[in-house]
Parts: structure tokens; C-alpha cells; sequence
């Protein structure tokens, strides 16, 4: 259960990286960001926290001893997701700091 609170706080804290990256490098207010990505982000919060409430319900549904394949699949989905969000974040915190170094 522990792992996976600690998956979602993970993900939660991508988003934000992710969500900071575009901030910084669109243009405009950030609630001309907001109307442009937010759609976006909830889809893919949305996404991403599917096979965490799926593997959720079943550890708390199912009481059984053995082998939990749904809970690990989910896991190792959302684990994927994660690196794949984090990489797209870290792409564009590159661009940011590319932009600033060219201004100087």
C-alpha cells in the first residue's frame, strides 16, 4: 500500500516539474498557459492515475496470499509513465535554460 502512495506522490511531483517546464517556456500569463495545456495536463493526470485507483481497488478488494500481477503491471505502467513525463520535463527545462544562455 505503501508503494503505491508513494508512486502517486511521484507522479504528482512530475506533473508539477512537467507543468513548470511549460510554464517557463510558453508565452503569455499563466492563465493564457493554463487555457492552452490544463486540458492536456488533467488528461494526462488522468491517465496516469487510472492503473494506480485500478490497482488500488484491488489490493483492497482482494485478500488473498500470492502474487498481485494486476498491482505490479499497474506499477511498472505508471513507473514507465513517469520516466517518459520526467524526460519530456527535463527536455524542456533544457530548452529554458538553451533560450537563457543564447539572451546572454
Amino acid at each position: 500500500m505503501l508503494q503505491l502512495f508513494m508512486t502517486w506522490l511521484i507522479l504528482i511531483l512530475v506533473l508539477v516539474f512537467l507543468w513548470e517546464g511549460v510554464k517557463k517556456t510558453g508565452y503569455g500569463g499563466a492563465k493564457s498557459n493554463f487555457r492552452r495545456w490544463g486540458g492536456w495536463f488533467i488528461g494526462i493526470f488522468v491517465l496516469g492515475t487510472a492503473p494506480l485507483g485500478y490497482a488500488l481497488y484491488t489490493e483492497l478488494k482482494g485478500g488473498y496470499i500470492g502474487a498481485n500481477i494486476g498491482f505490479g503491471l499497474a506499477l511498472l505502467f505508471v513507473w514507465a509513465y513517469c520516466a517518459l513525463l520526467l524526460c519530456v520535463g527535463l527536455f524542456l527545462w533544457g530548452r529554458y535554460a538553451f533560450k537563457q544562455y543564447r539572451k546572454k
